[in-house]
């Protein structure tokens, strides 16, 4: 394949990457309004537990729920932790990769690379205008597989925190559902 053509399906593919992180920061974000709103009904449920309820529940059925409320809390805590991760790489692609450090710099298309190399922008247009055609798709290549790395350690990242976002509102919902029955058992 002629050297143009493998450059631009190069740079097809980062533009892919690129197009699925913002995806996956989409994702992300949805993850986290989901957590906000469980996070507000764990403190409404909290606060009719340890308002209006202990009047007659025993310490150990309070006990009991304010635990599992607080175990619900924990889980969604977990799963924010988990999705703001996937908005911002906790830390840079050569620290976090494996053999990242062995990767050779990719000038203009790495913008970390970019900024730590090169000072100036006199600097900068020398250091594009000295490329040759095999450093600039060696700089394509490496960007590419930085960027499929970051994408499944996102990805990755996301299903989990969707995971844990899952076994909160499960937890949540019996909760609530418990204290609903109790509530008119009593005649709130």
């Amino acid at each position: 394949m002629p050297h143009d053509e493998v450059l631009d399906l190069l740079k097809w593919h980062i533009e892919r990457y690129d197009r699925l992180r913002v995806s996956t920061a989409s994702r992300a974000s949805v993850v986290l309004s989901a957590g906000a709103i469980l996070s507000a009904g764990n403190a409404l449920l909290l606060t009719q537990l340890l308002s209006d309820m202990t009047d007659w529940m025993t310490a150990w059925w309070l006990l009991a729920f304010t635990v599992m409320a607080l175990l619900d809390a924990a889980l969604v805590v977990a799963s924010l932790v988990k999705a703001a991760n996937v908005l911002v790489t906790p830390r840079r692609s050569r620290a976090m990769l494996p053999s990242g450090a062995d990767l050779p710099r990719s000038l203009v298309f790495n913008g970390t690379d970019t900024v730590a190399h090169v000072k100036t922008f006199d600097d900068f247009r020398t250091a594009v205008e000295s490329q040759s055609r095999p450093e600039v798709r060696r700089a394509a290549e490496v960007e590419l597989w930085v960027g499929i790395q970051q994408h499944r350690h996102r990805y990755g990242r996301l299903r989990e925190s969707v995971r844990l976002l899952r076994l909160a509102a499960i937890v949540f919902v019996a909760v609530l559902a418990v204290v609903m029955l109790v509530n008119a058992a009593h005649g709130f």
